[in-house]
């Protein structure tokens, strides 16, 4: 009798564990066993934490185990420390002998892990539909509260979101087509959106025609305004059948915690009030933060203008002056310009930021390193001036970046050793020192200078940059615009420019703005500057001009 019941204790599909109130095994499954990747024989009478790792079912494993021991029934849902795809429903059982005593903890646990992906299927239907093969409302419930928990936790400025999906059509469908038609529909519908998310997503089917999406991490509250548009756009991508267009739409209601909702019943109450909000408004989606919904819509029309001024040309270098202290001329700092067909000129604050999290910046950073070069064989005959541009810190970290320099370089023809120089900020060669001093001495073998950018808002030390293959430092603005009333401001640039100078960099002054700054920094020594005292970016045929009037600024 007891090997039939150790037999069907192996077969059970839950992990089993009888364990003592000195948190030592004495009975486990063989698919505990397989969870920690040893014999289940091994781990008896071995403490749980020990045979467990590192803690597989939570750090409050003990506690609960204690809790358990005092009689009192326990379940709750918990992801393993091990393994971020296993979810597991955790149930204790308080096991009593013959005089009701209770003298071990009995321990079910279930993993009802939830990516496509990732996840096993489950043929309990109790978490896994069996219609979609999408989670089901039981299982939405668990994993949004525990990661709403772990976002509590981490002590981060989390964002998390909710997408309640309202699926359009299908009674029309239904009705025309039949049942069986409208299931496979359905069953597509949410292979569709799966395809859409990343494998760190949940999806699930709520009721009936309604899925739910959740994402546990989001970058910023408006991104989910974006998973949005994207899930609407490929939902609505028409099925062909018997030689008809199908076409199944969607009306989605978005919510994020911690901003619309602590919890997981508000959360997804208010997802449902904002699909209602976009139908009524006849919108494919909405935020239920109208607020957020607008700047989310700002957002993405931005990028998407974006995308087409890169494709269509609207993007323009502009050319700043770096001038010595006599108001000479000796090179340019080249700046991107937007001519937006509606908003204008649009400068890089307005556009870069979006570029850089959107992975545009890398496209923008090729063609203006291209134009820049093209720039400097135009000038280098008659002019000899060199031109300094930004890289984004993505750039430096592309392993293909000395190749895209060097072809640049050899695509213009004309590009004299020291004409080029790429500026990069303090705080993207920090990221990891030792890369970035490899790749600047790649590019210096090149004949490229690299210059720190915007020194002294970044977090680097002097002594730091004295090991760094960069002989230029650009001192930020903000040391300059209150020189002329602040003499601690003026004590503060001295020292800075001191011990930079005692490293062996030169220094350009960014941001100079009138005749009175530029006569202190003269004081100082400050030989290199930059500003809208000298000159505003202009374009490349304006800055020839310049250059053919003598070269020569106040």
């Amino acid at each position: 009798m007891v090997d039939t019941l150790e037999r069907i204790i192996n077969l059970s599909g839950d992990h089993i564990l009888l364990v003592r109130p000195d948190y030592t095994l004495e009975l486990v499954n063989d698919r505990v066993g397989t969870l920690v990747g040893t014999d289940r024989r091994e781990l008896i009478d071995r403490p749980v934490g020990e045979a467990l790792g590192r803690s597989v079912f939570g750090t409050e494993f003990h506690s609960n185990i204690d809790r358990c021991i005092s009689g009192e029934e326990l379940r709750y849902a918990k992801t393993s420390r091990d393994n971020d795809e296993a979810l597991f429903d955790v149930h204790m059982i308080p096991f009593r002998n013959e005089e009701g005593e209770v003298t071990h903890a009995l321990v079910f646990a279930r993993d009802i892990a939830a990516s496509e992906e990732h996840h096993r299927r489950h043929a309990d239907a109790e978490y896994r539909d069996p219609m979609t093969g999408l989670l089901t409302r039981r299982s939405l419930d668990m994993v949004v509260e525990k990661e709403i928990e772990n976002a509590r936790r981490s002590g981060d400025d989390n964002v998390l979101a909710l997408l309640f999906i309202a699926l359009k059509n299908f009674k029309r469908i239904n009705q025309t087509h039949g049942t069986r038609i409208g299931d496979l529909l359905l069953e597509n519908t949410g292979i569709r959106i799966i395809q859409q998310l990343r494998k760190s997503d949940y999806v699930f089917r709520f009721e009936g025609t309604n899925l739910v999406v959740f994402l546990p991490t989001v970058s910023r509250n408006t991104d989910p305004a974006v998973v949005a548009q994207k899930l609407a756009d490929a939902i609505a991508v028409p099925y062909s059948y018997r030689g008809m267009d199908l076409r199944i739409s969607a009306i989605i209601g978005v919510s994020v915690f911690p901003d619309d909702a602590a919890d997981a019943d508000t959360l997804l109450q208010h997802a449902n009030s904002a699909v209602i909000e976009a139908e009524a408004a006849d919108r494919g989606f909405q935020l239920y933060d109208t607020d957020l919904h607008e700047r989310a819509i700002s957002r993405m029309t931005l990028h998407t203008e974006l995308l087409r001024a890169f494709e269509s040309r609207q993007l323009e270098l502009y050319y700043q002056p770096i001038v010595d202290a006599n108001g000479v001329i000796h090179g340019a700092e080249s700046l991107i310009r937007w001519n937006h067909p509606t908003r204008g000129l649009v400068t890089p604050p307005q556009f870069m930021r979006l570029a850089e999290e959107t992975g545009i910046v890398r496209a923008i950073d090729k063609w203006a390193l291209y134009g820049v070069c093209e720039r400097i064989s135009a000038w280098s005959r008659d002019y000899g001036i060199f031109v300094s541009m930004n890289i984004s810190a993505g750039e430096l970290e592309d392993e293909d970046l000395t190749d895209i320099v060097s072809a640049a370089i050899a695509g213009a023809g004309n590009v004299p050793a020291g004409r080029l120089k790429l500026e990069l900020t303090e705080s993207s060669c920090m990221r990891d020192p030792q890369k970035s001093i490899a790749r600047i001495r790649r590019l210096n073998e090149l004949g490229v200078d690299v210059w720190i950018d915007d020194f002294g808002t970044g977090q680097s030390s002097l002594s730091y940059l004295k090991r760094l293959p960069v002989p230029v430092l650009k001192v930020d603005k903000i040391f300059v615009d209150d020189l002329t009333t602040s003499a601690d401001d003026r004590d503060y640039l001295t020292s800075i420019l001191a011990g930079v100078r005692a490293r062996g960099k030169q220094i350009i002054i960014e941001g100079v703005t009138s005749a009175a700054q530029k006569e202190i920094l003269v004081e100082m020594g400050v030989r290199w500057m930059q500003g809208f005292h000298f000159a505003r970016p202009v374009p490349a045929d304006e800055f020839t001009a310049l250059l053919a009037a003598g070269r020569s600024l106040p």
